[in-house]
């Protein structure tokens, strides 16, 4: 079926993932897609996100559609400006690179421009990132291990948490510059409880 083939065209760069609003570009309107996942051809995932029926489930799904619906007319295949896409954050973006113990929800990610949604367990919040702190983790833009450390830190993770996610990032060697990160938890060990004289970084890092 020509609306299979095209489907197949945009969901082979996402991971088997495709939003209503592209397979629309593409002259595949939603009436289609409702007989195409009645017969089981397509699945829905998320509002307004699809997976190909023979295209299996990944550990990584839910996250993808959530970034897809926040971000539904993007051209598949083609760069991600990261000043212009959301881009996974705390937790989430700890979960993605696979590191600590964390999980996902709820899904949190951020844009330079507000952007709305009414989906529970999504929280969007309007803030830009550095280039030099986004990194890609299974076709995601995600911050960097170093700025997931401090955001966790900031918005007041559980600090054993927080050092099981900087043990696997020093661990792996996803730490660009060590130093610079261990300053910028230092500075927070103040506001975390950390007594005077006694360093967060050292603590989290040795697992003290």
């Amino acid at each position: 079926m020509e609306a299979i083939k095209k489907l197949n065209g945009i969901s082979a760069y996402q991971k088997g993932l495709f939003t209503s609003r592209q397979a629309k570009r593409l002259g595949v309107e939603r009436y289609v897609l409702s007989r195409l996942e009645k017969g089981g051809s397509v699945e829905r995932v998320a509002r307004g996100v699809y997976r190909m029926g023979g295209a299996p489930s990944l550990r990584e799904e839910e996250v993808l559609a959530a970034w897809l619906s926040l971000d539904p007319g993007r051209e598949p295949g083609a760069p991600t400006d990261s000043a212009r896409v959301p881009i996974a954050m705390g937790a989430t973006a700890a979960w993605l690179q696979q590191l600590g113990e964390v999980g996902p929800e709820p899904l949190e990610f951020c844009t330079a421009e507000r952007k709305q949604t009414q989906r529970d367990g999504l929280t969007v919040r309007k803030r830009a990132i550095d280039d030099e702190d986004v990194v890609y983790a299974s076709g995601v833009p995600a911050t960097s291990p170093a700025r997931t450390v401090l955001d966790l830190i900031d918005c007041g993770e559980d600090l054993s948490l927080v050092a099981s996610v900087l043990r696997d990032a020093l661990g792996k060697g996803l730490v660009a510059d060590v130093r610079r990160l261990a300053d910028e938890v230092d500075l927070r060990g103040k506001k975390a409880g950390i007594p005077k004289g006694e360093s967060l970084y050292k603590l989290m890092a040795e697992g003290g």
